[in-house]
């Protein structure tokens, strides 16, 4: 009999999830409800779905959920159906205005509550405890000091806020979830289950894998274009990292090394365009800025990260004598490109965003050719139950990104509702004392611990939404501004004690957590200066005259090997301490905008190289004649 159960859970589970992907493909062809409508459907298809999932653990369970959960999983159809069923009424009335009946009062109370209970299963503790505390400060605002006071509020006013607008729960984050994100995991999970990402895998090491370091140079390639895709930093070390971490450790990287190597590169990815973990297409629509224009900008500093991964991974590899991967475990980049026909669906995604199609129109269009193109062989050809399996998934998916949406979006319904956001940009100019550069490193500080635990659309949502306010009124642009938070809300993955792709590849590397996230924030470091880059100067945001952006592009690029050089100890030889700290100071001059610092950079790194390649030289020589 226990075993029906279950049977019949896992088949109900499978059923929900499949309608929750294909209503939203259906929805993104044929046109969306309104708002009111579709985000309430979007919460309640994946709260239901989130506690048939997981357990009071956090856990998945495969064997089916236990009672209490189901029992959850029909409370969460009934409290969030409530709302989208009376969307009309909730369209037309006055929030905190027009009163509330009794049971929408209870429906839409216990809907948070659901909430905060499935953001510490699925996205774990941090996300949840903030969310909690955001919703303590909307009560306790009468309490608090001078700064972050403000008139307090009711029970039923908070519930009104949350749960029958689309200023709380079911604000931006769920809209974008609802529309751009779904449809993109939708994409790239038909993407993977074509086999596409044995393809890029194989390019990776056709391409890198022969090099000295050759296989932590494949983590760096292939993390670089999963991660993008992916959404989660996390999710991208799994599918690439039981990979390459392995075989990082088998050619004579250390554990923590490798560990790092993937959490970076996966991390990176989510800073890569042209979806940047989705955050993109969200960027565009907060600031009213072409898609194209956001991809441009972030183009240039990605270049410069994973340049930075490259060059140190090279010299960790020179240093230590490491060598690629042998002839015989080297595919054929003939036999790879042979199926690189799996890859079109990118391309057909990028040609109808240039064409002028919505993201998600061009992601349905790209989701429609994944299937397509696995016509071309029987071995990749997607059947009726391969397309059921790539819908359950996705919708499995979806789950951790929506519930992490719909309580950024009550952490964002506080924020508004007691206009704590102006509050903490005085804060901030107050604390810096005036100087702007105190002042970055606070919302610097700031953005990394707020976007700690969480996917990336949502940390840029929260960083953006806190941080950005300040940025602006110290008088930076809003461009700048909006990359600034979000470079730093996505280096949160890497930043310990909250490290969620450091976590990941700890598992994978069998190694401890603080000595991988310690590597990670090492071979980072490129990405934790750029951004007070390019905030005083946008060149290196694709923003002003060509031959300015061409200049600060080489110079920066120059002293991304200079700070690898410097931070690993070797160019063409091992280097001292005081070798090294000159090469730092040169990567500064290089990095920091400026001609003249440029020029002085440049002037001081020819001279360093120079030198030290004379020495190496030498050493050879002696060495030569010795033997």
């Amino acid at each position: 009999m226990g075993e029906k159960k279950s049977a019949v859970i896992r088949h109900a589970a499978a059923a929900g999830c499949v309608a929750f992907s294909a209503y939203h493909l259906w929805t993104t062809a044929f046109g969306m409800p309104v708002a009111y409508l579709h985000r309430p459907v979007f919460v309640t298809f994946a709260m239901a779905l989130g506690f048939a999932m997981y357990s009071s653990r956090g856990r998945k369970q495969p064997g089916g959920a236990s009672w209490p959960d189901i029992a959850l999983a029909l409370i969460c159809l009934v409290c969030f159906g409530t709302v989208a069923a009376g969307h009309e009424v909730n369209a037309e009335r006055l929030s905190m205005v027009d009163p509330l009946s009794a049971w929408q009062l209870v429906a839409g109370g216990a809907g948070v509550i659901l909430i905060l209970e499935l953001t510490r299963r699925v996205v774990g503790w941090v996300l949840s405890a903030v969310t909690v505390a955001a919703l303590a400060y909307a009560f306790l605002g009468p309490y608090m000091p001078h700064m972050l006071a403000h008139k307090g509020f009711t029970v039923v006013d908070v519930i009104d806020y949350m749960s029958f607008g689309l200023n709380g729960i079911y604000s931006l984050p769920v809209g974008v979830a609802s529309t751009y994100i779904i449809i993109f995991i939708i994409f790239g999970t038909f993407l993977e289950k074509t086999g596409a990402g044995d393809v890029i895998m194989d390019m990776g090491r056709a391409l890198a894998g022969r090099y000295r370091g050759g296989p932590a140079k494949i983590a760096v390639l292939t993390s670089a274009f999963f991660g993008s895709i992916s959404g989660s930093a996390a999710a991208n070390v799994y599918a690439t990292g039981t990979f390459t971490i392995p075989l990082m450790k088998r050619l004579g990287y250390s554990a923590s090394f490798a560990g790092a190597v993937e959490a970076s590169a996966s991390t990176g990815g989510q800073l890569m365009p042209p979806i940047m973990g989705a955050a993109a297409f969200l960027m565009a629509d907060i600031l009213g800025i072409p898609y194209l224009k956001i991809c441009a900008a972030a183009l240039i500093p990605s270049l410069l990260y994973f340049s930075s991964l490259i060059f140190m991974i090279d010299f960790e590899a020179a240093q230590k004598g490491l060598k690629g991967l042998e002839p015989s475990e080297l595919p054929l980049m003939r036999q790879a490109f042979k199926r690189s026909y799996l890859l079109l669906p990118i391309l057909v995604l990028l040609a109808a965003m240039i064409l002028g199609y919505t993201p998600f129109l061009a992601a349905f269009a790209a989701t429609a050719s994944t299937i397509l193109v696995t016509f071309f062989s029987k071995k990749t050809r997607m059947n009726l139950r391969r397309i059921l399996a790539a819908l359950k998934e996705s919708a499995e998916r979806t789950v951790l990104i929506a519930t992490a949406c719909a309580a950024a979006g009550i952490i964002i319904g506080v924020v508004t509702m007691t206009g704590i956001g102006l509050n903490i940009s005085s804060i901030i100019i107050r604390s810096s004392g005036g100087h702007v550069i105190v002042a970055l490193m606070l919302v610097m500080i700031a953005s990394i611990i707020m976007g700690m635990g969480t996917p990336t659309t949502v940390a840029y949502i929260i960083v953006a939404t806190l941080g950005v306010p300040s940025l602006v009124q110290l008088g930076f642009d809003v461009l700048p501004a909006h990359f600034f938070v979000f470079y730093f809300g996505v280096l949160s993955m890497v930043t310990p004690p909250v490290a969620i792709a450091v976590y990941a590849a700890a598992e994978i590397a069998q190694e401890d957590i603080i000595k991988i996230g310690f590597a990670a924030v090492k071979l980072c470091f490129v990405a934790f200066f750029i951004p007070f880059v390019f905030i005083f100067d946008s060149s290196l945001l694709m923003q002003g005259a060509w031959p300015g952006i061409l200049f600060e592009f080489g110079t920066a690029m120059v002293g991304v090997i200079a700070l690898s050089a410097s931070f690993q100890g070797w160019l063409f030889a091992k280097l001292g301490r005081l070798f090294r700290a000159a090469l730092f100071g040169c990567a500064i001059l290089l990095i920091t905008p400026g001609l003249a610092s440029n020029l002085g950079g440049l002037v001081g790194f020819t001279l360093l190289a120079g030198g030290a390649l004379v020495s190496a030289r030498r050493k050879k020589s002696a060495r030569a004649a010795v033997a």
